[in-house]
């Protein structure tokens, strides 16, 4: 059987604390260094159990400063300078300290364990081998020991030692019977040592200990997919499900294996029957569906049977919140919004208190432009989360779409005091939605701070640069500015409408009319539903370009969205452009 390296740790630990271990004098024991280098290790380890680790290691660093002839408290002194090592040096002389130790005293057993560990995961593989095979010596039937003996062995890389490293395996076999993991490290030394055959009569060692196990004829087919042998593979895998025809496991072994061998059908059939098998776990049919999603999501032919397997899964496992998210994520990579909330919301009534996704429910109602449900949304979350800054965000900034700018201002204003200080880019948004609400409140020089607030702090939001220079341009208050400030957000959103029509505003309040004609082409070309605002400055545009009935085409179509704009009547009626 194989011991996990926690035990070996938890026998390191109890080491540490050993009052034995410190029971024999040193020479020079009535000299007052000495004395009170064993008051300091003392109290050092009585720090430790009180869990003071700085303190624990301050006392160690004294008393083996006062007595460097103690090789116990060396020893323990180096093991507590490798653990805060950050540098090879003082990793090195912590490992030097416990093999001064070790040399003195070889029958440590703890001690040699701990030596011998340290020295595999720093890749001393003969000091490994050489103080695992003394551990061996002493103490031969010990199975962990063995293990780890044959490890080191293995990772030597040496073909001497593989060898030696699977008389150990043969040993324990011996003694402990055949066992896949057994199996498996065997098998890993002979694909070493590129032994086909040896790899085959591993496989039939173990199953002819158990051959009516389907768990070890599915391991038999793994390992004879892996040496290319497959229809031996696809012997075993079938023998695995005649023995247990509801083996998850071997339906999507199965599954695998025709995956490596590019044949979609059968992968497709064996991936449904493994997603139907109660046996097999929750999270294993998660992550098959994940891989298979991943794989075939580009496939538009294929997302009709990713559905399906889907909605047959959550079927079988209808209160699996994990399923729904994962099935949000794939509708999402395929632009499937309003299917993304939904899963998201019958996730969330499974578990209601998932925060993040009460945040993803929020923000895919706020892509598909719903409102009152991103709302609802965001302050239903609020009532688990009352200080989740990104809900109380939304909330301000749909209340703001609204024109609801009291109840906006009262939600920003709480998700910026619930914001992290150190989040610069959700701060910057906040104060860019604030600017917005300042700027349609009618208080420019607010709206204005607010917006230099959130570019400070994050140079890079496009959204804050790209509503200051609209506001400015409106204002017609500093044209160079609002140009240098729209212009960077043109060349990182060149094709996004809104970012464009900015850019045709600025131009055209700075009277560059032939350009701003370019751009607000380019806007309305890039938009499948242009506003009624960006006809307007369409028009507008063509008008001072000379192009009245172009203009006048556009202030039609934007009053056709608009019927009761009082401004637009004026133009369409007049056939000319008014300054406001």
């Amino acid at each position: 059987m194989m011991l996990p390296l926690i035990v070996f740790m938890a026998a390191l630990m109890l080491a540490l604390v050993s009052a034995e271990a410190k029971s024999k004098k040193n020479a020079g024991d009535s000299g007052r260094d000495v004395r009170k280098a064993d008051y300091l290790f003392l109290e050092g380890s009585r720090q430790s159990q009180l869990g003071n680790p700085d303190a624990y290691f301050e006392f160690l660093r004294r008393a083996h400063d006062l007595n460097p002839e103690d090789k116990f408290v060396g020893k323990e002194y180096g093991f507590a300078l490798m653990r805060v090592a950050d540098d090879s040096l003082t990793m090195k002389e912590g490992y030097n300290l416990i093999e001064d130790y070790i040399k003195s005293n070889p029958g440590d057993f703890y001690g040699n364990v701990l030596f011998a560990t340290l020295s595999s995961r720093l890749g001393n593989h003969d000091k490994a081998v050489d103080t695992w095979a003394r551990l061996h010596e002493q103490e031969p039937g010990r199975p962990e020991i063995i293990i780890r003996y044959a490890e080191a062995l293995t990772a030597s890389g040496k073909d001497a030692n593989i060898a030696r490293a699977l008389e150990l395996y043969d040993t324990l076999e011996s003694s402990e019977g055949v066992s896949p993991d057994l199996t498996s490290e065997r098998i890993r030394l002979d694909l070493m040592r590129k032994d086909t055959t040896a790899v085959i009569n591993d496989v039939k060692r173990l199953l002819e200990s158990s051959p009516t196990v389907p768990e070890f004829n599915v391991f038999a087919g793994d390992i004879f997919s892996l040496i290319g042998k497959g229809d031996s593979a696809i012997k075993f895998y079938d023998k695995a499900v005649e023995l247990d025809p509801s083996s998850g496991l071997a339906y999507y072994s199965r599954a695998r294996y025709y995956q490596s061998i590019g044949d979609s059908v059968g992968f497709d059939r064996e991936v449904f029957r493994a997603l139907e098998q109660e046996d097999l776990d929750i999270g294993a049919k998660i992550e098959i569906l994940r891989g298979y999603a991943a794989q075939f999501y580009s496939d538009s032919m294929q997302q009709p049977r990713i559905n399906t397997m889907f909605q047959r899964l959550l079927d079988l496992h209808p209160h699996e919140a994990d399923i729904h998210t994962l099935y949000r994520d794939y509708l999402v990579a395929i632009q499937d919004y309003k299917g993304a909330a939904e899963q998201a919301s019958y996730a969330l009534d499974i578990e209601p208190s998932d925060e993040k996704q009460w945040i993803a429910l929020t923000t895919l109602y706020l892509q598909t432009e719903e409102m009152e449900k991103a709302y609802e949304a965001s302050q239903r979350g609020l009532y688990f989360f009352p200080d989740n800054t990104l809900l109380h965000f939304f909330g301000g900034t749909v209340l703001s779409q609204q024109k609801k700018y009291p109840e906006a201002m009262k939600e920003l204003e709480q998700a910026l005091k619930t914001a992290d200080e150190g989040d610069y880019e959700t701060r910057s948004n906040i104060y860019t939605t604030i600017g917005d609400v300042f700027y349609n409140t009618h208080q420019t020089d607010s709206a204005f701070v607010n917006y230099s607030v959130a570019i400070e702090l994050n140079p890079e939001n496009m959204t804050a640069l790209n509503n200051c220079a609209y506001y400015m341009a409106c204002e017609d208050m500093d044209l160079d500015k609002a140009l240098t400030m729209i212009e960077k957000v043109v060349d990182v959103r060149p094709d996004e409408s809104t970012s464009l029509d900015t850019y045709a505003w600025v131009l055209f309040k700075r009277k560059e009319y032939d350009k701003a004609k370019d751009a607000i082409e380019k806007a309305i070309e890039n938009d499948d539903n242009p506003s009624a605002e960006l006809y307007e400055h369409a028009g507008d545009i063509y008008f001072m370009n000379r192009e009245p009935a172009k203009a006048l085409e556009m202030w039609k179509k934007a009053l056709e969205i608009e019927p009761d704009n009082e401004l637009l009547k004026k133009k369409v009626k007049y056939k000319t452009y008014f300054y406001e």
